[in-house]
């Protein structure tokens, strides 16, 4: 499980930059960091048809990014309390043991009778 995580985990930072370098090199309508390169040299670069490649590259690196970002989170959270408590309530009972009897309820002590001498009538009091 770890060697899965690991492997999305590098995956997903490549996914990342990736998205970051297509949305940056993208010419934006209000110029952006897509004409620091000189305007139009994406379109000498990289052909008339430019603009429509890095959309789809955009669409594809974005939707690669929520699969790998929901993929992670579901492998990275913790169990459920909840399936483990069904596990116990579905679990059969564990055999009685030699110690398992249930303890005495909680109360007053009942009072403990005097010693017998060993006769059936007790002594007179002095």
């Amino acid at each position: 499980m770890a060697v899965l995580t690991f492997l999305l985990s590098a995956i997903y930072v490549l996914a990342c930059l990736f998205l970051i370098f297509v949305v940056l090199i993208q010419k934006g309508e209000g110029g952006g960091l897509g004409g620091l390169a000189g305007g139009g040299a994406v379109d000498v670069a990289f052909g008339a048809k430019a603009d429509m490649t890095w959309k789809r590259a955009t669409f594809v690196a974005a939707a690669l990014f929520m699969i790998l970002s929901l993929a992670l989170g579901v492998l990275g959270r913790p169990p459920s309390i909840t399936r483990d408590a069904m596990r116990r309530m579905n679990a059969p009972p564990a055999p009685p043991g030699p110690n398992t009897g249930t303890p005495a309820p909680p109360g007053p002590s009942s009072p403990t009778p005097p010693p017998t001498t060993g006769t059936d009538t007790p002594s007179p009091p002095k």
